[in-house]
C-alpha cells in the first residue's frame, strides 16, 4: 500500500511539473506575440498607445518567465510545494503585468481587460479550485484598483454639491461606467473561476481515475513480470536439470539459480539418499578470496541442516486441518522449535529461515533452506511460491536420477549376464564344432587306417614275392641259354620257336615288367606309409616331428589337386628344426590350408601354390601362398569364426579355418592372414620350437581345440 501511495504521489508531482513547464512555454508564446504586435504598431506609426511602456511590460514578462524557466526547468527543482508557490507567484506577476498593459492601452477604455480571464484559467490548471477563486479575487481587485487610481482626480467633482453642471454630469457618467465595468469584470471573473474550477475538477477526477487505472495496470504488469520471472527461473532450472544426470550438478544448479533469483547468499539443499549414504548438503555457489585463493563459503552448520532434515522434511497438518507445505521462522534462535540447537542458532546469527520440503509422491527427498541475517527482510508470497516450485522440480529431478541410477545398475547386470551368456554360447558352439570335427577326423582316421591295413597285407605279399619271381626268371633265362648252347639236332627247332614267340622281346619286356612291378609295389607301400603318417593314430601324443615331412605327406594325400599337370607347387623349404607337437593335428592344419588354397584356384588360369618354411632355434614359420582371387577385406575378420563360410550350402561347414586357428593356438603359435582382392592369399603359421608339455596338455584338457584322428 505504501508503495502504491508513493507511486501515486510521484505521478502527481510529475504531472504538476509538466503543467508548470507548459505554462512557462505559454507565457513565452504570449509575450512573443504581444511583442510582435507592439513592434508592428511602432513600425507603421500607429499611435493607438504608448510603445515604450508596453514594450517594457512585455520584456518584464519575458524576464520573469525566463527566470522561472531557469529555476524550474534547468535546475529541475521538483518539490511539490515549491512548484505550487512558484505558480502562484507567476500568476501574481501575470496579473500585475496585465494591469500595466491595460493601464497603458487606455485604462478604462482598454479592450485588453478581457485578458484578465487568462490568469484565472492558468491558476485552475495548476492550483486547483481554491487557487482559482484567489486568482479571480486578485484579478478583480487589481482591475478595480487600477481604474480607481486612474480616475482618482475626478473624485472631488463627484463629491461636489454643484450638481447640474457639465463637469458634474461627466464625472457622474464616468464613475457610473467605472462601477459598471468593475461589476461586470468581477462578476465575469468569479463566474469564469467557477467554470474553470468545475472543469478543472472534472479533469482532475478523470485524471485521478486514469492514474488509478494506470496504477492498477502497473500492478498487473508487475505481477505478470514477477510471474514471468518465476516461470523463467523454473524453466532455467528445468533446462539445467535436464542437461545433467549428475546428482551433485543438479543440486548445485538448483541452489545457485534460486539464490540468484531471490538475491540471497544463504541457500542450501539438504537430502539423504541411498546412493549418497549420508546427509548431503549443497549450498549456493558463494565464493570469497583469501590467501589460498577462491574458496566456497559455508553458511549453514551441519547441525542445523540435519535437524531440519529430520524434523521438517515432510508436509505437516495444522490444527485447522490445512496442510502446511512451507515453514517460515522469524527469530529462530528464540523459537521453541529450535530449543535443542538454540546455541547453534544463536551463533549463526540468522534473523529468519524458510524451510521448504521436497516431496515426490508421498516420499521425502530432502529440504531447501533459505536464511537471512537482516531482520528487515520480508519474504513475499511470490518468493515462497517460487521456492515451492523449485522444490517440486528438484524432487522430480532427484527421483529421475535415482531411477536412472537403478536402471544403470540393472543394465550393467544385464550386460554382464549377456556377456556370460555369449561366452556360454561361444563355448557351446566351440564344443559342437569340436564334436563334429572330432567325429569327422576320427572317422577319416579309422577309414585311412583301415585302407592302409587292408592294402598293406596284399602289397606286402606282392612285394615279398617279387624277388623270388625275379630270381626264377633269371634261372629260366640261364636254362634257355644253356639249352641253346648245346650241339644237337633240336637247335633249329628251338631257334624257330624263339622266333615265333619273339623270345628276345619277351626277355626284354619281362625285365621291364618286373621293374614296373617292383616300382609299383614300392609306390603303394609309400602311399600306405603316408596315409599312416597323416592319420597318426599311433602318434596321438606329443613327440618331436618334422614340419617338412608333414607337409610332404599332406601333398601326397592331396595328389588329386597337386601333381603332374595339376596345381603347380613351389617348395622353398629351409633348414628347420623338429618341433614338439601333436603331428596328427599339424597334418590337419596343412590339409585344411592346402585344400582351401586348391579350391580357391579353380578359376585361375595358371594356378600355383608356394610353400615356404624358415625358422631358427625359437620358432618355425610356414607360409602357404596362392595366386587366387584373394579374400574381400570386409570378411577377413570373420574367416576364423566357427561355422562362417563363403562356400555354397552343402559344400562347406565353416569349421576348417576355425580348427586351424585352434590347433595353432593350442601349440602356442600364431596364424596370420594377408590377402588382397586379385593378388592372392597368404597364411603364415608361427609355431614355437620348444614349449612345455604341461602347457600343451593343459590346453588339451580345457578343450580349446578338437582332437584329431
Amino acid at each position: 500500500m505504501t508503495s502504491t501511495l508513493t507511486t501515486s504521489q510521484s505521478s502527481s508531482l510529475s504531472d504538476l511539473f509538466t503543467k508548470t513547464e507548459q505554462l512557462i512555454y505559454l507565457r513565452f508564446a504570449f509575450a512573443a506575440v504581444g511583442l510582435i504586435i507592439t513592434l508592428s504598431f511602432a513600425f507603421f506609426n500607429i499611435a493607438a498607445f504608448e510603445f515604450l511602456p508596453i514594450a517594457s511590460t512585455i520584456a518584464f514578462i519575458i524576464f520573469y518567465t525566463a527566470m522561472a524557466f531557469g529555476l524550474i526547468v534547468l535546475r529541475r527543482r521538483s518539490e511539490r510545494n515549491y512548484l505550487r508557490r512558484m505558480n502562484l507567484f507567476l500568476i501574481v506577476l501575470d496579473v500585475i503585468s496585465l494591469t500595466t498593459l491595460v493601464h497603458f492601452t487606455g485604462g478604462l477604455e482598454s479592450d485588453l481587460y478581457v485578458l484578465y480571464l487568462l490568469p484565472i484559467l492558468l491558476s485552475s490548471y495548476t492550483t486547483g479550485r481554491r487557487g482559482t477563486y484567489v486568482a479571480a479575487t486578485f484579478v478583480s481587485l487589481s482591475y478595480v484598483a487600477s481604474v480607481i487610481l486612474e480616475n482618482a482626480d475626478t473624485i472631488p467633482y463627484l463629491m461636489s454639491s454643484q450638481g447640474g453642471t457639465l463637469s458634474s454630469a461627466y464625472v457622474s457618467k464616468l464613475w457610473a461606467k467605472i462601477f459598471g465595468r468593475s461589476i461586470l469584470l468581477v462578476t465575469v471573473s468569479f463566474i469564469w473561476a467557477r467554470f474553470c474550477g468545475y472543469m478543472s475538477g472534472l479533469a482532475r477526477r478523470g485524471e485521478n481515475k486514469l492514474r488509478e487505472q494506470l496504477e492498477y495496470n502497473r500492478g498487473m504488469v508487475y505481477e505478470i513480470q514477477a510471474k514471468a520471472k518465476r516461470e523463467k527461473l523454473i524453466n532455467t532450472v528445468n533446462s539445467a536439470l535436464r542437461n545433467t544426470n549428475e546428482f551433485d550438478k543438479i543440486l548445485e544448479t538448483a541452489a545457485d539459480e534460486l539464490a540468484r533469483a531471490l538475491s540471497i547468499f544463504r541457500c542450501a539443499i539438504v537430502c539423504k539418499l541411498d546412493s549418497v549414504g549420508e546427509t548431503y548438503i549443497c549450498e549456493a555457489n558463494a565464493e570469497r578470496e583469501d590467501e589460498d585463493g577462491p574458496a566456497k563459503l559455508k553458511y549453514f552448520d551441519a547441525t542445523i541442516c540435519n535437524f531440519l532434515l529430520k524434523h521438517k522434511a515432510n508436509y505437516e497438518t495444522s490444527t485447522d486441518g490445512s496442510v502446511q507445505k512451507t515453514f517460515l521462522f522469524s527469530e529462530p534462535a528464540e523459537n521453541p522449535f529450535f530449543a535443542n540447537i538454540k546455541e547453534t542458532m544463536e551463533e549463526s546469527g540468522l534473523a529468519s529461515i524458510v524451510v521448504q520440503p521436497m516431496v515426490y509422491g508421498d516420499k521425502s527427498k530432502g529440504v531447501i533452506i533459505l536464511a537471512e541475517t537482516d531482520p528487515r527482510r520480508q519474504w513475499a508470497d511470490s518468493e515462497l511460491e517460487l521456492v515451492k516450485s523449485v522444490a517440486g522440480q528438484v524432487a522430480v529431478a532427484i527421483q529421475q536420477v535415482t531411477l536412472i541410477d537403478e536402471l544403470s545398475k540393472k543394465n550393467k547386470d544385464l550386460m554382464q549376464k549377456n556377456i556370460n551368456l555369449d561366452l556360454k554360447n561361444s563355448e557351446l558352439r566351440t564344443m559342437q564344432s569340436q564334436l563334429i570335427h572330432q567325429e569327422k577326423m576320427a572317422s577319416l582316421g579309422r577309414l585311412v587306417a583301415g585302407i592302409a591295413h587292408e592294402l598293406n597285407n596284399p602289397i606286402n605279399f606282392v612285394h615279398g614275392n617279387l624277388p623270388y619271381l625275379k630270381e626264377y626268371v633269371t634261372d629260366l633265362r640261364k636254362l634257355i641259354d644253356s639249352v641253346e648252347s648245346t650241339e644237337n639236332g633240336n637247335k633249329g627247332e628251338l631257334s624257330k620257336l624263339k622266333e615265333e614267340i619273339k623270345y628276345d622281346f619277351l626277355i626284354t619286356d619281362l625285365d621291364n615288367i618286373l621293374a614296373d612291378l617292383n616300382e609299383g609295389a614300392d609306390r603303394i607301400r609309400h602311399i600306405v606309409r603316408n596315409l599312416k603318417s597323416f592319420s597318426r593314430l599311433d602318434e596321438a601324443e606329443l613327440k618331436d616331428a618334422s614340419i617338412v615331412d608333414g607337409i610332404e605327406s599332406t601333398l601326397k594325400i592331396l595328389s588329386q589337386y597337386y601333381g603332374r599337370d595339376k596345381i603347380k607347387v613351389v617348395k622353398k623349404f629351409g633348414e628347420v628344426p623338429t618341433v614338439l607337437c601333436y603331428p596328427g593335428q599339424l597334418n590337419q592344419l596343412w590339409m585344411n590350408l592346402l585344400s582351401n588354397a586348391a579350391q580357391a584356384l579353380d578359376s585361375t588360369d595358371e594356378p600355383s601354390v608356394t610353400i615356404e618354411t624358415r625358422g631358427g632355434s625359437e620358432q618355425v614359420v610356414v607360409t602357404i601362398s596362392d595366386n587366387g582371387p584373394g579374400i574381400p577385406p570386409e570378411i577377413q575378420s570373420k574367416i576364423f569364426d566357427p561355422f562362417y563360410t563363403t562356400k555354397p550350402v552343402g559344400q562347406g561347414t565353416g569349421l576348417g579355418l576355425s580348427i586351424c586357428h585352434s590347433i595353432v593356438e593350442r601349440h602356442g603359435g600364431q596364424i596370420l592372414l594377408d590377402s588382397s582382392p586379385g593378388e592372392g592369399t597368404s597364411f603364415t603359421v608361427k609355431i614355437p620350437v620348444h614349449r612345455k608339455p604341461e602347457d600343451l596338455e593343459k590346453f588339451k584338457n580345457n578343450q580349446s581345440i578338437y582332437e584329431g584322428a
